[in-house]
């Protein structure tokens, strides 16, 4: 076990933080809330965000300074893990993991620190904007590093000016701004945009499981300089470490969808009758229960690991390579677990009124969200390969 979490009062807080967290989003997040939310944009519900932050959950990953608790990623594993097992809506990992760290990695900047402060206190929802092709494949170069956008932030009469556009944005709808990846003169540059702002055009698009992602327009969109929140190799940085620890808690959300969906299925198996005997007793659908047991051990086990390492102080190339190995297998690992739990309930798992279609959807959309796993494991060959190839030239 890594020395991140050894710490035997560390592992207590997160045993009672789970258990904390798990009672509250059974109370307060049935599936049949996500079911409900499903009809409208945003898809999700800002008062629930705010009693999220009642809870003090909205600032688990922001420091002190700007009114979070300074806790680490598997803290917020913990309570995303326990509302992804009640299927809840709300975009945890988009705006507290993806858009929070990239803020925290731009914290020397005021606009970051005033941003940072307002997402604790449940006042902001940011969205980064950073994927421009379907599959995200676009994003990266050949050695499997963030690439440079074609969206474009250029220096005009003490402005700033965007265009081009961005597509899969999350949240897609009540986002508060967005955080916007574009090229410049001077390489890639992280630049605030507010919701809102004049030349912006935004399409909301509904995804499988009911919630929103946005495809934005950058009309000449004209802000002020002090909106720009990174620039160069900080900016590059900063947005790929932010990419890699948002990678790692989807894997943790898909972990926690996966022993939903088991636990559902083991359940179906010891009530549903054939021929006056539990269809579980039959040795045929036992050994298909091992199997979606295996996928979701191993997956589980992935996404500790890469919490303790992360939390230990993981990053670089180490930092990549965990985040594209942890999103690969729990979304294979998610996926075939769905496909399983489907066939073994039969006819009823695929219909609305049964909550296994819920976390089937959900697991549909976190697979493909920040890459699927067939982009997951290309990029871990690259990063491999450059990496060897690197480390050999050095020597």
């Amino acid at each position: 076990m890594s020395a991140a979490l050894a710490d035997p009062d560390r592992l207590q807080q997160l045993q009672m933080l789970r258990s904390s967290a798990l009672a509250f989003s059974a109370k307060e997040s049935p599936p049949a809330r996500a079911r409900a939310l499903r009809a409208e944009a945003p898809g999700f519900d800002l008062q629930f965000w705010n009693a999220l932050a009642a809870q003090g959950w909205t600032g688990l990953l922001v420091p002190e300074s700007a009114g979070g608790y300074a806790q680490g990623l598997a803290e917020m594993a913990e309570v995303a893990g326990a509302l992804a097992a009640q299927v809840a809506p709300e975009p945890i990992v988009p705006v507290l993991v993806f858009a929070g760290r990239l803020l925290q990695n731009c914290s020397g900047h005021p606009t970051a620190r005033a941003l940072l402060a307002d997402i604790a206190a449940g006042r902001a929802l940011p969205a980064v904007a950073w994927q421009e092709d379907a599959t995200g494949a676009g994003s990266f170069d050949d050695r499997g590093r963030v690439a440079e956008p074609a969206a474009v932030c250029a220096r005009d009469s003490g402005r700033l000016v965007l265009r081009g556009g961005k597509r899969h944005v999350r949240p897609g709808a009540a986002a508060t701004g967005y955080i916007v990846s574009a090229s410049s003169a001077e390489g890639m540059a992280l630049v605030w945009l507010p919701a809102g702002s004049q030349g912006l055009v935004t399409s909301v698009q509904r995804l499988a499981d009911g919630t929103f992602a946005a495809q934005l327009q950058f009309q000449e969109i004209a802000v002020p300089t002090d909106h720009l929140l990174a620039i160069g190799p900080a900016a590059e940085d900063a947005l790929a470490a932010a990419y890699d620890e948002a990678l790692v808690l989807a894997g943790a959300e898909l972990a926690s969808i996966s022993r939903q969906m088991l636990s559902t299925t083991l359940d179906y198996l010891r009530t549903r009758k054939q021929f006056g005997k539990p269809i579980g007793s039959f040795q045929a659908l036992q050994h298909r229960a091992v199997e979606m047991l295996i996928q979701q051990e191993l997956s589980g086990a992935l996404v500790a690991h890469a919490l303790a390492e992360l939390d230990g102080g993981c990053t670089g190339i180490d930092r990549a390579l965990l985040g594209a190995r942890v999103k690969a297998r729990c979304s294979e690992a998610a996926l075939a677990i769905a496909r399983e739990s489907v066939q073994l309930h039969g006819a009823i798992g695929v219909t609305d009124e049964c909550d296994l279609g819920l976390y089937l959807q959900r697991a549909l959309v976190l697979s493909a969200w920040l890459g699927n796993a067939a982009l997951q494991r290309k990029r871990f060959a690259q990063l491999s390969r450059h990496s060897s190839g690197d480390q050999e030239h050095a020597a």
